[in-house]
């Protein structure tokens, strides 16, 4: 097997205050199997959990809310109708329409639910799925008008700690003629991977990690989810689309799939004591690519707190070097066991 997991283990040395005893602390370096850029993995890195309490205020209505049931059609903006002929886009509770601060070119928003509050435990398989085949006949559409807008991606910030800036749940379309940067490292690293070795990256990886069993968690439908063997984020969860290289590709089941273990982790991001989240969920450019597989990677962030401490400081942001503080082993470990006593 190709893939390697290499990691080294470091360790510092200091003074106790009175200078008498020796301090000795280790951490540990990893290489991403793909990309080659390092994390590290070291006790003491901590984020705040949830404070009930402190949530209260937040979930009161706020009257000025534009994705709430009375605003959105208001005071949202249509689609483009060279684009779709519907103004907005709808699947079960979910309303779709263009963001009016747009970081990509054909840039929507997808608000989850009328209900102005979701707990992270409220995220359910099918709001989840109704809000990502809402994105995906969006995504089609546009590509249908637009085939240079080729590189897509689904994406959720909830909560102000994540970077979201509406309390309303949400996700965001990502759909653009330029990737991202991690796209675009994504796309060059794994098709690098194809012409050396003749393989997927990610079927490889799935087939590694279940073999090794130490991060693997579950196979749901077409997809596998693990931890990342060099995290970036903090209780990152990943997983791999069995033989899809684009959002364009997905059939009900594969919605349903990844839609039911999003919400099997947040789950356990609940259960840990956290609120605040990301998700990525990366399509493969649209014209296709034999060696891509879709990929999701989803982390918790900060607790919501009327004030809180960022977890995002110069090694995550300027040195995209994350820092976090359980290894991914144990967080599998954690989280297999968790399934278990929910079964």
């Amino acid at each position: 097997m190709p893939i390697q997991f290499r990691s080294e283990k470091l360790q510092t040395q200091s003074l106790t205050p009175d200078g008498s005893q020796a301090i000795l602390r280790s951490f540990e370096v990893r290489y991403d199997p793909l990309l080659g850029t390092t994390s590290r993995i070291t006790e003491g890195v901590k984020l705040q959990t949830t404070n009930g309490a402190a949530l209260e205020r937040f979930k009161l209505r706020d009257a000025a809310c534009p994705f709430c049931v009375d605003q959105v059609e208001r005071v949202t903006p249509r689609i483009d109708p060279t684009v779709s002929d519907q103004p907005r886009i709808r699947a079960g509770e979910t309303v779709l329409f263009p963001n009016l601060v747009p970081y990509s070119q054909y840039a929507a928003v997808a608000v989850f639910t009328s209900r102005h509050w979701l707990s992270i435990k409220e995220f359910s398989p099918k709001l989840i799925a109704d809000n990502l085949s809402a994105c995906i006949r969006y995504i089609r559409a546009a590509y249908a008008s637009d085939s240079q807008a080729r590189y897509c991606a689904w994406n959720v910030n909830y909560l102000f700690p994540s970077g979201g800036s509406l309390l309303h749940p949400h996700s965001q379309v990502f759909l653009d003629p330029v990737p991202t940067t991690i796209m675009r490292f994504q796309f060059e690293a794994g098709e690098k991977y194809w012409q050396q070795h003749g393989a997927s990256f990610w079927e490889d990886l799935v087939t590694a990690e279940r073999g090794r069993n130490e991060r693997f968690i579950w196979d749901i439908g077409s997809t596998a989810w693990m931890t990342a063997f060099a995290p970036i984020g903090f209780n990152e969860v990943r997983a791999v689309v069995r033989r899809r290289e684009t959002l364009l590709q997905f059939d009900d089941a594969d919605i349903g799939a990844i839609s039911v273990g999003i919400s099997r982790v947040l789950l356990w991001y609940g259960a840990l004591g956290y609120d605040s989240f990301n998700v990525s969920l990366f399509s493969g450019p649209l014209q296709g690519a034999a060696w891509f597989r879709v990929n999701l990677v989803m982390v918790t962030r900060t607790a919501m707190l009327p004030y809180y401490r960022s977890d995002s400081m110069h090694l995550e942001r300027l040195h995209w070097e994350a820092a976090v503080d359980r290894e991914p082993e144990t967080i599998a470990a954690e989280l297999r066991e968790h399934e278990k006593q929910l079964t």
